[in-house]
């Protein structure tokens, strides 16, 4: 990705040593697990993995209204195994755009860092149960601000409690937050979300996803409730990869009706690449 150069001159030296953590971290070698890292769960849309792993992301949504102020957006994460018990997350850099393409507002996204760590953990993948615990700060910081264009988006500090537990080929994930907003149009508040997976085959499996928080930005600009309903589909694609496809339906504050997203996610996982040096 070309980054435009006004945005990296904004940066100035706080950027750079963004930037610069964001490198070294998604160099970072590789701590090898045996077996499956997400102990047989699918990746949830909007949900942090809670199991420490060694992966990318690549996410792309779309709001399926064309109407001029909706948006589109894509964005990378990088997920790093330091042990066991320790982890962290870099996301970003990311796009978004104002519709309709090319006449409205780009901008780049929020980067962010988090720390993870997982004091309980148990189980693994060929066994009946498994779960994990796991607590994670993570902070994040828009370089070049366009509050005006992204209503709700900005700097920001969130301290979460992440959860995966599967028994059998069902799980329940979840990720239970509070934010606090550091700069930009970031709102500072709660957010709840919850998925519970099955396992249909060794390629396919289903989630559904609730996620409620108190950091939407109302029509009036108020912070207000906003409640998603996301139904996925997942696909595994040999050893490494997965894909999942979700249709976010978002109701926030008082509006009448569901606005629909089409959600795509891809994940690589390091741990499960055959030909990786350090895969199993």
């Amino acid at each position: 990705m070309i980054l435009d150069m006004h945005i990296v001159g904004a940066m100035g030296m706080r950027g750079s040593v963004v930037l610069l953590m964001l490198v070294v971290l998604a160099g970072w070698p590789l701590q090898a697990h045996a077996g499956d890292p997400d102990q047989g769960m699918s990746r949830a849309w909007n949900i942090e993995e809670p199991w420490i792993e060694n992966a990318y992301y690549i996410y792309a949504s779309r709001d399926n209204s064309n109407a001029p102020g909706h948006t589109v957006s894509a964005s990378v994460e990088r997920d790093v195994a330091f042990s066991r018990r320790w982890g962290a997350e870099i996301d970003g850099p990311g796009v978004m755009a104002v519709q309709p393409l090319g006449k409205g507002a780009v901008a780049m996204t929020p980067l962010s860092f988090g720390l993870k760590f997982a004091p309980w953990q148990w189980g693994s993948d060929d066994e009946d149960s498994a779960g994990i615990i796991d607590f994670e700060v993570e902070g994040g910081w828009w370089p070049r601000p366009q509050p005006q264009n992204f209503p709700g988006t900005g700097s920001s500090m969130t301290e979460q409690v992440l959860i995966g537990l599967r028994q059998s080929s069902r799980w329940l994930q979840g990720q239970y937050a509070v934010t606090q907003r550091l700069g930009a149009d970031a709102r500072s508040g709660w957010s709840a979300n919850t998925a519970i997976g099955q396992r249909l085959s060794q390629i396919w499996s289903v989630q559904l996803e609730l996620d409620l928080n108190h950091t939407s930005v109302a029509a009036n600009g108020a912070t207000t409730l906003g409640i998603t309903w996301i139904p996925q589909v997942c696909m595994q694609i040999g050893h490494a990869w997965e894909m999942v496809v979700g249709e976010s339906f978002a109701r926030v504050g008082g509006q009448s009706g569901y606005t629909g997203t089409t959600n795509v996610l891809f994940e690589y996982r390091f741990d499960n690449d055959e030909d990786s040096p350090d895969g199993s």
